[in-house]
C-alpha cells in the first residue's frame, strides 16, 4: 500500500527542495550530448519516417536541447516516438512529465500504471497510461532515461538527480513518450508500446555514453 497523500506530498516536496539547493550548489558536470537522430529509423520490423516539426511555441514551453520525433510503422500499427534530451537538468528547466503537462492541453489521464520492461541492457520501470481527447483513446507509455539507469516515476527522477549531482556526475537525461490509438480495453496497444520499449531503451542508451 502507498504513503498516504500528505506523505507523498512531503516527500516530493522535501525531493524539490533538495534537489534546488544541490543543483545550484554545484557547477554542471559536461556531458557529451547525444545525436538523437542516429537512434535508428529501423527496430525489429518497425520502420520509422519523420514527423512534422514542434509548432514553435510548443518547442519553447518544451525546452529541450535536443529532440526527436518520429512515427514508426509496423505489423502492430502505428506509434508515435517521442525523445526530449535535457543537457542538464535543474528545478526550474525540468523535463516536461505527461502526467503534468497533457492535462493542461486537452488530454485525460484515464489510467496510470507502473510497469517493468527487460531489456538488453537490464530490466527497468515504465509508466503506463491510458489517455482520452475528444473522444479519441490513446495507449501512453513514458520514461526517463538517463546515461546509468531508466525511471519510471518523477519522484524517482528528482531522487536520482540529486544524487547524481552531489556524486558530481553529468545529470543530463531524456524523457521518452510512446502513443498510439487504442480500442477496446486497450491491452493489445500497451503491450505492444512495452514490447517496442524493449528495442528503443538499448538503442538510446548506446547514444548515451
Amino acid at each position: 500500500m502507498g504513503a498516504p497523500a500528505p506523505v507523498r506530498v512531503g516527500m516530493v516536496a522535501a525531493a524539490l527542495v533538495a534537489t534546488m539547493a544541490v543543483t545550484h550548489a554545484t557547477s554542471p558536470v559536461a556531458a557529451v550530448a547525444p545525436t538523437l537522430a542516429d537512434i535508428p529509423v529501423a527496430l525489429d520490423g518497425w520502420i520509422g519516417t519523420p514527423a512534422p516539426p514542434l509548432d514553435p511555441e510548443v518547442a519553447r514551453v518544451l525546452a529541450a536541447d535536443d529532440y526527436l520525433h518520429r512515427f514508426y510503422q509496423g505489423p502492430a500499427g502505428t506509434i508515435e516516438m517521442d525523445v526530449a534530451y535535457y543537457a542538464q537538468r535543474r528545478v526550474g528547466a525540468n523535463m516536461h512529465s505527461p502526467l503534468n503537462c497533457l492535462p493542461g492541453n486537452g488530454w485525460q489521464v484515464t489510467d496510470v500504471r507502473d510497469a517493468s520492461v527487460a531489456t538488453t541492457s537490464g530490466v527497468w520501470p515504465l509508466r503506463d497510461t491510458l489517455v482520452d481527447r475528444r473522444g479519441a483513446r490513446f495507449a501512453l507509455t513514458y520514461w526517463f532515461q538517463s546515461r546509468e539507469r531508466v525511471v519510471g516515476n518523477e519522484l524517482s527522477t528528482r531522487l536520482y538527480l540529486l544524487g547524481d549531482a552531489l556524486r558530481r556526475k553529468p545529470t543530463d537525461a531524456s524523457i521518452v513518450r510512446l502513443i498510439m490509438p487504442a480500442a477496446g480495453d486497450a491491452s493489445a496497444e500497451r503491450a505492444t508500446l512495452t514490447a517496442f520499449a524493449t528495442r528503443l531503451i538499448p538503442a538510446i542508451s548506446a547514444r548515451l555514453q
